[in-house]
């Protein structure tokens, strides 16, 4: 800022002057010189131009300068006039005084002396502007903070004495509510009290605090505000009072938890699903295991079964050559089919573990599913004979059934199909075991087609699935058995099932439980709708 940016007015009616000053003042570069001949042509050029100072002739014709200047004044009262006098006279000097003249010039002027009076105008005028600019800056900054932010002022003893606009719409409260109080009476009950210590331990120390704090509104909803306190020190460095800047950030922090909550369950979920495919692994590498050791014992009973069978059914050829009056023979005959029996039972259970410890590493490949249900209930007759009948396609399973006798074909991978069916007709038996008698109990095995699928229904009359189990019952370690286990099977089953295209559908039926193995007649990827 300079005098290139003031403008001044000079009024005087002796041209002599009037040109030496205004030439003088043109000399100078002030923004804009405006020159007039009287006092009323002064005011003309006053209104129209509002120039920054006016220096002015007392007497003049038309209009004398104090009359102009007392009408300048009331245009705006802040206006610098200088007077320019030849004489001093108590009466004008009063009035002049009364109008607010602001300095006085008495002729003959010397430029030095003009030039004198008007630098200490100007340099006010200055001064006022950049006071003024700087106030206004100070006023957007304030408007810009109000906007933005919660602002609080408090004395040193911690007493509201200042909150705008946005703390009440934050807090809920008024500011005549709050003006007086301690501000404590935003503090939530849970934010603890070390906090407000090391708060209050630094700012006394003349040291800015930051820091996220829990409060309440005044309708006692809790909200989150990111805090700034600062300490403001007069020239003494003395505190004389603190001021806070607060950002509302209870959505962010609400989001925060969220997050980090989110985060720990996903760290769970992983955990459990690392565990489940764990066990689901190590149930595998157990059916592999039992798959190869099953493939070594077939093999090695195989033989000699072979060469028993062989010689038994010579030696029943023999005893059936013998004379009747041999007195033996009819014993023998009974015996000797009771012991075929059991050699051909042996020989099913044999080719059975043969068949299933050959199909472990198979591709899905059409298969009777009839048969592999035949396979999966021979594998179990030993666990079954002991706890319930089983039916399949209303006839009672027997050692030795046709796998042939009926045909349901689709794109399967027999090995782990049986594995499904084992499963299935293990937790049957495991529940008909707790419930009535031998003869009461029943598993009844069916096979059907519908549309695409085939449908392989296991029903039994073990009392049911718990209403408590059925949302949970494909999940891993979920089990319902009273001697325990960690009820991975259903869970391996559903995903083997799936794999192949298709579903478990458990539900009850009248007494009991009632599960559905859906498999696609055509080959179908496990995420095809």
């Amino acid at each position: 800022m300079g005098i290139n940016e003031i403008s001044i007015l000079f009024v005087e009616d002796d041209e002599k002057i009037r040109t030496q000053i205004s030439d003088f003042l043109t000399s100078k570069k002030f923004k804009n010189v405006y020159i007039a001949k009287d006092g009323e042509d002064g005011l003309l050029k006053y209104r129209e131009y509002r120039p920054d100072i006016v220096l002015t002739d007392l007497t003049m014709p038309i209009m004398s300068g104090l009359e102009m200047s007392k009408k300048i004044k009331i245009l705006n009262e802040n206006t610098p006039i200088l007077l320019i006098t030849s004489h001093f006279e108590k009466e004008i000097t009063e009035e002049a005084v009364d109008i607010g003249i602001d300095a006085y010039l008495f002729k003959p002027l010397t430029l030095d002396r003009v030039e004198k009076i008007l630098n200490k105008y100007i340099e006010r005028i200055l001064l006022q502007r950049k006071f003024k600019n700087e106030h206004k800056l100070l006023e957007e900054y304030k408007r810009v903070i109000d906007i933005s932010a919660s602002v609080t002022k408090t004395d040193t003893r911690g007493i509201i004495t200042y909150v705008n606009d946005s703390f009440c719409k934050m807090t809920g409260y008024s500011k005549e509510e709050v003006i007086g109080k301690d501000h404590k009476i935003i503090k939530h009950p849970e934010t603890k009290s070390k906090l407000h210590k090391e708060m209050w331990a630094t700012i006394s120390n003349k040291k800015v605090w930051r820091g996220r704090v829990k409060n309440l509104k005044k309708n006692r909803e809790t909200y989150y505000e990111h805090l700034v306190i600062v300490p403001i020190v007069n020239e003494e460095n003395i505190i004389q009072e603190y001021i806070a800047l607060k950002q509302d950030v209870t959505e962010l922090s609400t989001q925060k938890e969220h997050l980090k909550k989110r985060i720990e369950e996903e760290v769970e979920k992983n955990i459990n699903l690392h565990k489940e495919r764990e066990k689901e692994r190590l149930l595998e590498e157990k059916f592999s295991i039992i798959g190869k050791m099953a493939a070594g014992i077939t093999h090695e009973i195989n033989t000699p079964l072979t060469y028993i069978k062989g010689n038994l059914e010579l030696m029943i050829q023999d005893i059936k050559e013998l004379d009747d009056t041999v007195k033996q023979k009819k014993y023998l005959q009974e015996d000797s089919k009771t012991v075929l029996d059991g050699v051909s039972r042996i020989a099913s259970i044999v080719e059975s573990m043969r068949e299933m410890a050959s199909q472990a590493k198979e591709k899905p490949q059409e298969n009777n599913i009839y048969s592999s249900l035949i396979t999966a209930l021979t594998l179990s007759h030993n666990k079954a004979k002991f706890i319930s009948n089983i039916t399949i396609q209303n006839k009672p399973f027997k050692l030795g059934m046709d796998k042939d006798l009926y045909a349901f074909t689709a794109p399967i991978q027999t090995q782990r199909i049986e594995q499904v069916f084992i499963i299935i007709i293990n937790n049957a038996l495991d529940a008909l075991k707790l419930s009535n008698s031998f003869e009461t109990r029943a598993l009844d095995i069916t096979l059907r087609d519908e549309d695409e699928y085939v449908v392989v229904s296991f029903k039994d009359n073990g009392g049911g699935i718990s209403q408590e189990m059925m949302p949970n019952i494909f999940d891993s370690f979920q089990s319902s058995k009273i001697e325990g286990g960690m009820g991975l099977g259903l869970n391996v089953a559903k995903k083997i099932v799936e794999d192949h295209g298709g579903k478990i559908v458990p539900s009850n039926c009248e007494n009991g439980a009632l599960f559905e193995v859906y498999l696609p007649k055509r080959l179908k990827l496990q995420n095809e709708s």
